[in-house]
């Protein structure tokens, strides 16, 4: 049913995974920073034992800009940076996780798997897999053939990029804070693993934005365009679909994961969103 690739991974992988989890489409439209921290109040509230494991599969505000990491934008010349992108129309955001600058607007979709840290042994690379394999399998199920890998010159290049048709896709991150969960810490630990997939965005403007950004804060980090695509180009580029919006993707991959995680014996929570009910302008499924 999902892809070769989404079911190799491990049962100790997989063990990294709560059997009881909810999948959150909630998102803040009017404040970027509000709707980029709400991943970090959600895993809190986690680590804390309040609320469930959660997925969160979430857009942009309708904002043009960056997010960067904290040390982007360390020191004076970090913040001159910010008033330059700002005073050209990008709005520089702030993220809780590490890497270089990605593209933010309401073109982007994103995955947040926000869970408790537990005893159990695990390293970055169990979290990157279940992070990965899921978005692996989603695209499985459009009709396109992913993989993950390095691919040099990207944006927020790292070992688990997600990356069709030899073009990156889908670029990831990973923050862990804290303690154990649940323990009388004042600060109980949860891990962030973030997927950040451009859905329909101009990857060519977006990238130039980011390497004006290095310019500027005097990193002589550079990013190539060529290296990178989007979901419709690609879904284009096999003939699948013509149009899929950001919003079609959310619901697409918010559906897709509560049947993906029931398979494998997760039982699955939902937040009711009025807005993502209805099903039109989806492309085929392939499942």
């Amino acid at each position: 049913m999902w892809s070769d690739e989404a079911r190799m991974l491990s049962d100790e992988v997989w063990q990294r995974m709560p059997r009881d989890i909810e999948i959150d489409v909630e998102e803040n439209k009017e404040s970027a920073e509000a709707n980029i921290e709400l991943d970090d109040w959600i895993a809190k509230a986690v680590g804390r034992g309040e609320r469930r494991p959660t997925i969160r599969v979430w857009r942009h505000a309708d904002v043009q800009g960056l997010v960067v990491s904290r040390r982007d934008v360390a020191g004076d010349a970090g913040q001159r940076a910010m008033q330059v992108m700002r005073d050209r129309g990008w709005s520089v955001f702030v993220r809780p996780t590490g890497g270089t600058a990605v593209p933010h607007g309401r073109g982007v979709l994103n995955l947040s798997l926000l869970l408790p840290r537990t005893r159990e042994k695990a390293t970055t690379d169990d979290y990157y897999r279940l992070l990965c394999g899921s978005l692996i399998a989603w695209l499985s199920s459009l009709g396109l053939k992913a993989a993950t890998g390095e691919m040099p010159g990207s944006y927020c290049d790292g070992n688990y990029n997600v990356i069709v048709d030899g073009k990156k896709l889908v670029g990831t991150a990973q923050a862990w804070r804290g303690g154990l969960a649940g323990t009388a810490s004042r600060h109980p630990g949860y891990v962030l693993a973030h997927a950040c997939v451009m859905i329909d965005v101009d990857l060519a403007a977006a990238l130039s934005a980011i390497n004006t950004f290095y310019v500027e804060v005097g990193n002589p980090y550079r990013v190539d365009p060529a290296t990178s695509t989007t979901l419709v180009e690609r879904l284009r580029a096999h003939g699948i679909a013509e149009a899929f919006t950001a919003e079609q993707a959310q619901r697409s991959l918010a559906d897709f994961l509560h049947r993906y995680y029931e398979s494998l014996g997760i039982t699955v929570h939902r937040q009711s969103h009025p807005e993502l009910t209805a099903r039109d302008g989806e492309p085929d499924r392939q499942e």
